[in-house]
């Protein structure tokens, strides 16, 4: 059974009207836009509206470590042995070489 099926019948209702109002707005503006189209071309263009609209083209954006939060993972895991150790921690670098290996594994 598909999910839409198990929604109930107020909420069908609602998807079906935004649904009605998206195709209605998408048409509006292509024929303002492009009066002189013919009902062909303006339906497909309208259709890669829709596709560009569901963004299952666009990539999710990529997630990147801050300076501060390499700081507080690398010091909550480390100890330093000389008690007057200043535990000198270059995090720009190492957010920079974690940020650039999880590019590389997400281009795989």
């Amino acid at each position: 059974m598909s999910r839409y099926r198990q929604l109930s019948a107020e909420t069908r209702a609602a998807i079906k009207i935004a649904a009605c109002q998206r195709v209605e707005a998408v048409w509006t503006c292509l024929g303002v836009l492009c009066p002189d189209m013919t009902p062909q071309a303006k339906k497909s263009l309208a259709e890669k509206v829709f596709e560009l609209s569901r963004g299952k083209d666009r990539k999710p954006p990529r997630i990147q470590i801050t300076p501060a939060q390499v700081t507080s993972i690398i010091w909550s895991n480390m100890q330093c042995i000389n008690p007057r150790c200043p535990m000198l921690l270059f995090s720009n670098q190492i957010a920079e070489e974690l940020n650039e290996f999880f590019k590389q594994e997400s281009e795989a």
